[in-house]
């Protein structure tokens, strides 16, 4: 064989060589790539509306109320009513919270400002209501925290009223007061216009099934001090304040 032939034959042998033991390479698998210590794995993404708030339930225990410091996670909800005890905060005082009760009248009694309509507002409504009253007078930025105090909010069952009360539906009988006939009228917003205060009909649920009504005049308690007259209010009473007649 010359030269040339030998010569020829030697790259073939070379290039299949190398062919073979590339083919042989190839072939195992890739090895993992070691991921870095830092590094965050993905998550999924929630919906736009989705993400909760820090506090789904709304500012309500003193202790929440003492470190909460923005006024937007304020519940705003649920209205307040007639005998919420409520926790009260002014931030810039760096004073610790307040306990406040709801009045009879629906008002709230408030620090430098005084009475301020609580009853039936949110108490992210009530605090901006607050604050705006502050900054009138006393403050040039108010931020005020303001949260039902929960552990005073026990109810020991509901009444319902009806009829001619500015505020008819049920209502909660507080466990820290005995409720009474006249009482409960007042915290349903008092007698409407043309109320008959006289024949106010109250409906009880007897031990048997059967039903008692009483008539009380509460005209007569209010105006003359007939505490006598006044029934107390138990779970699931029902209240109806009559329309007078004749109405001049």
């Amino acid at each position: 064989m010359d030269l040339p032939k030998k010569m020829t034959t030697l790259r073939l042998l070379a290039a299949c060589g190398f062919l073979a033991i590339a083919g042989s390479s190839w072939a195992q698998p890739l090895p993992a790539v070691a991921r870095p210590a830092d590094a965050v794995s993905p998550q999924p993404v929630s919906a736009p509306g989705s993400a909760q708030s820090s506090m789904p339930s709304g500012i309500s225990s003193t202790a929440a109320v003492s470190a909460t410091v923005s006024m937007e996670v304020l519940d705003d909800s649920r209205p307040l009513s007639i005998g919420d005890a409520v926790n009260v905060r002014i931030v810039e005082d760096h004073d610790p919270p307040v306990t406040l009760q709801i009045k009879d009248s629906g008002d709230l009694e408030v620090p430098y400002v005084g009475r301020v309509r609580a009853a039936g507002l949110t108490p992210r409504r009530l605090a901006y209501a607050i604050k705006s009253e502050l900054e009138r007078d006393y403050y040039h930025n108010a931020t005020v925290i303001i949260g039902l105090d929960t552990a005073r909010q026990q109810s020991a069952g509901l009444f319902y009223i009806t009829g001619m009360v500015g505020s008819p539906g049920p209502q909660e009988i507080p466990t820290y007061e005995t409720l009474t006939v006249s009482k409960a009228i007042l915290r349903a917003g008092g007698f409407s216009n043309f109320a008959n205060q006289r024949k106010v009909k109250l409906t009880r649920a007897g031990p048997n099934g059967q039903t008692d009504t009483q008539i009380i005049d509460v005209k007569e308690i209010l105006e003359r001090g007939r505490l006598d007259l006044d029934v107390e209010i138990r779970p699931n009473d029902f209240i109806v304040v009559p329309e007078r007649l004749i109405n001049f």
